[in-house]
């Protein structure tokens, strides 16, 4: 088996020093020599070896302490370096007992650690100043092009943002100085073709409004002038132009807008409501003249069949003069109930004709004419049919049936309309 050997770490502080007699206590330098770092009278030499070392310590931690902290980006370049500097102003008047060759190596460690973060933030620096060039650049950028927007709330909202990028970069160097100058002359020369292209847009929208104004104002005046009407379909109508009106006149603004509209629309609502009313008024009255109809119908049809034609003429002729006196009915049951009634009016003027036709004896004599003329006509087809059937023809027997059909239908309709009568 191999033997495991450690590596030695640093010697204590107190192996560097030593208590004199008198309590002065020495420092051993580097070169074997020593010197006197001060005095411990108030305890034993042990107590002044520890005293004195703790200092080293102090100073030593310190040390690491900071580069650490640097490593870490912590701490500054600058901070370490004084750091570094309070421990080498130290090592001229020391005050401790430890290792000088290890604190003076951790020194120059610390010092060429900062001088090295030193370099890369000043590298770091140079980038984001060159960077932030860079980001002006592109805003600038943005800027030229956003100056021929008429976006004009999101355009002037998204110049605010870019003012506030442009603050948040960092500074330029003096070098960089006039490059940032004339980038911002270039930004403020892009926002200052949108600020005014906007301050005219703004005048025209404010003319615009007042001419809305004007015109709604107008149209307001005129609706409320038509507010108390009660010629009610003309006035409907002259409210649905004054509305096409009310939509092509613009936009006045949405405190002028909501005021004007509050006052077009409530005379508007003035006369649809009383409309409303007059027509439901109208509706319940034209019901009521419907049931009233709707009995006389009832008392109309009772007369039919018609038995007695003159009676039944004089009672219809009540009927009607109590019709004439009631108003109006609704639109839609009117055909149906002026139908009703008027196939009553037709039932008994078919009756009146029919009773006419019964008491005037030339319409009987021509009927009984005309019943007699197919009687004699159907006789002497019957004849000419025999004679063909005897001939045994059958187109002539066809021909004779034929004719003696049609004779008879004809015959048949001549009695029942002499029967009529």
């Amino acid at each position: 088996m191999t033997e495991q050997t450690s590596t030695p770490g640093p010697a204590p502080a107190e192996s560097f020093g030593r208590v004199g007699e008198d309590g002065t206590v020495f420092l051993r330098l580097p070169d074997g020599s020593e010197r006197s770092v001060g005095q411990f009278a108030a305890g034993t030499p042990d107590e002044a070896l520890h005293y004195y070392a703790g200092k080293y310590n102090d100073l030593s931690h310190s040390l690491e302490l900071t580069a650490t902290r640097l490593a870490d980006n912590k701490c500054s370049p600058r901070d370490a370096l004084a750091v570094a500097g309070k421990a080498r102003h130290a090592l001229e008047e020391p005050a401790f007992v430890g290792d000088i060759s290890l604190l003076m190596a951790r020194i120059g460690q610390l010092e060429v650690l900062a001088h090295i973060r030193q370099q890369i933030l000043e590298e770091e620096h140079k980038a984001a100043r060159e960077q932030a060039q860079q980001a002006r650049e592109a805003i600038v950028v943005e800027a030229e092009q956003l100056a021929t927007s008429t976006s004009w709330k999101q355009t002037g909202e998204k110049f605010r943002e870019l003012v506030d990028q442009w603050k948040a970069l960092p500074k330029p160097s003096a070098d960089q100085r006039e490059q940032t100058d004339a980038q911002w002359e270039r930004f403020r020369t892009a926002r200052r073709t949108f600020d005014k292209a906007r301050k005219i847009h703004r005048e025209e929208q404010d003319k615009r409004r007042a001419a809305a104004v004007a015109a709604k104002t107008e149209l307001a005046e005129k609706a409320e002038a038509l507010a108390d009407s009660t010629d009610w379909q003309t006035t409907a109508n002259a409210f649905r132009d004054l509305m096409e009106q009310w939509k092509k006149a613009g936009f006045a603004g949405k405190r002028d807008d909501d005021a004007l509209w509050q006052r077009f629309r409530g005379a508007q609502e003035k006369f649809f409501t009383a409309r409303k009313e007059t027509y439901n008024a109208r509706d319940h009255e034209q019901k009521e003249n419907l049931a009233k109809k709707k009995a006389l119908i009832a008392k109309a049809e009772q007369l039919l069949p018609v038995k007695d034609a003159k009676t039944a003429r004089r009672a219809f002729r009540e009927i009607q003069g109590e019709w004439s006196d009631i108003g109006h009915v609704p639109r839609a049951d009117k055909r149906k109930i002026d139908t009703r009634l008027r196939a009553v009016d037709d039932a008994i003027r078919s009756a009146e004709t029919a009773a006419w036709r019964r008491s005037n004896p030339e319409i009987r004599d021509r009927a009984q004419g005309l019943v007699d003329a197919y009687r004699a006509s159907v006789t002497k087809l019957e004849k000419t049919l025999s004679a063909a059937q005897e001939s045994g023809d059958e187109k002539k027997i066809a021909e004779a049936e034929q004719n003696l059909n049609q004779q008879k239908l004809m015959l048949e309709s001549a009695e029942q309309s002499l029967s009529s009568l």
